[in-house]
């Protein structure tokens, strides 16, 4: 009998790549096997074993963490973590002795039971950047080759007309809609500044190599829409979307957010088809965002007051997202997006508390205090300005009520935050023990 392609896929990366037990790849790789990064094609299942020798040579304590598993028919998608130590020659370059821990995405089809072909998107910048090598990240940023678009394609056709340009695609919603995309068989192109070429919202010169072929686009704005400036470059990337031809437009915005909302205003009037994502807490802020450590810690240390707000699991973000990506009936609407039910940080303190088995307390400071922690921390200044957005503006009762966007655009509940909370203690990531702490 054979396994199904998601067992398959995690005794792969178990017993592989995260043990090095190498004679299980013959057991679950094709003959006939392909591999395809951004970078390189590898052929065979011996050109793949000689792939993982070198990772672990160079990591010798290499794992990875899967985050989430989206399958159909005979392809399966994961998002994931790789992690490890830099102790070995890795593309030429000595060992730093510094920690790595990236992101990335692998789209695996299968055939008769085994992996046969497999495309793979890591965040190389980010790995750069960690190992302190300045001169591979300038040679990624400044590539112009047009067949080098970061684009995974479902289907063997040589060019990239009709593709749906996620932007951000490796941040938090953004893997999680390619994934769903990948899934459904929709020509995926990722945009981010470790892309090839890369997307810089900070550089327009960088927008029409990626936007070339896009005939529908996912938009994020990283940090957020209400940092000073993101007006400014919606409306000019906007712009050229719907002079390369961009027919349909998706936007994740803020709610109770005036700038995210003249942000809105600009696709709504660009005369294209346009969906509006409107959300504001994050559940996976908790587990794998910005107060992750501080669960870990115990103490959910934050200048809020005794506000109650319905966070959203981002899982029904990209749900949502990819329906009115792909999907008929979208166009025109407003999806507030919200959990189904309010919680005070104390009230969510306690569930965490619940589901791991251990005391988390919520603890409220000044924000004077928390403005200062932050500066301290070495944070970027437009971060350190939007937490502190966050907490003053945003987090002042006017989002405390419960909307119907899950409900109206994928016809189903929104996910509770206890249900969240035992998922992601089911899988260690609160455990104060482990170091890693990325989950969906």
């Amino acid at each position: 009998m054979l396994l199904s392609n998601e067992t398959t896929m995690r005794r792969f990366i178990e017993q592989v790549i995260n043990n090095g037990d190498l004679p299980v790849l013959d057991e679950v790789i094709h003959p006939n096997y392909v591999y395809r990064s951004p970078d390189q094609t590898l052929q065979g299942p011996e050109a793949l074993r000689d792939l993982f020798i070198a990772y672990r040579a160079a990591f010798p304590d290499l794992h990875l963490d899967i985050e989430e598993v989206i399958s159909a028919g005979s392809k399966t998608v994961i998002s994931f973590t790789l992690s490890g130590t830099h102790e070995g020659e890795f593309m030429g370059i000595a060992s730093t002795g510094r920690q790595m821990k990236v992101s990335g995405i692998i789209l695996s089809r299968f055939e008769n039971g085994k992996i046969i072909e497999e495309w793979e998107l890591l965040d190389q910048l980010t790995l750069f950047k960690q190992l302190g090598i300045n001169s591979m990240l300038a040679e990624t940023a400044t590539s112009s080759h047009e067949e080098s678009v970061m684009t995974i394609k479902t289907r063997n056709d040589p060019g990239f007309e009709g593709a749906t340009l996620v932007l951000g695609g490796t941040g938090k919603t953004g893997r999680r809609v390619v994934g769903r995309l990948l899934a459904r068989g929709v020509a995926t192109r990722i945009a981010s500044r470790s892309s090839n070429p890369s997307f810089d919202w900070n550089e327009p010169g960088t927008w029409n190599n990626i936007l070339k072929g896009v005939t529908t686009a996912y938009i994020t704005y990283a940090p957020d829409l209400a940092i000073p400036g993101a007006t400014d470059a919606i409306r000019r990337f906007v712009d050229a979307a719907v002079a390369q031809g961009v027919k349909r437009l998706v936007l994740l915005s803020g709610r109770g957010e005036a700038e995210a909302q003249a942000c809105e205003q600009i696709i709504q009037q660009a005369g294209v088809e346009w969906t509006v994502v409107r959300s504001s807490w994050f559940m996976q802020n908790f587990s794998e965002g910005e107060f992750l450590g501080m669960v870990l810690d115990g103490a959910i240390t934050l200048p809020a007051a005794d506000v109650p707000e319905p966070f959203i699991d981002i899982n029904d973000i990209a749900d949502v997202v990819v329906a009115a990506l792909t999907e008929d009936g979208h166009n025109g609407e407003i999806y507030e997006v919200t959990g189904p039910r309010m919680l005070t940080f104390t009230e969510l303190a306690s569930e965490i508390s619940q589901a791991t088995g251990r005391e988390v307390q919520f603890v409220q400071i000044p924000k004077e205090a928390f403005a200062q922690g932050i500066a301290a921390s070495g944070a970027p200044d437009d971060i350190a300005w939007l937490l502190n957005y966050l907490f003053e503006t945003v987090l002042d009762g006017r989002n405390a009520r419960v909307c119907d966007g899950v409900q109206r655009a994928v016809g189903r509940e929104p996910a509770d935050f206890a249900d969240y909370a035992h998922r992601i203690a089911a899988r260690g990531c609160w455990n104060p023990n482990k170091k890693e702490g990325v989950a969906t």
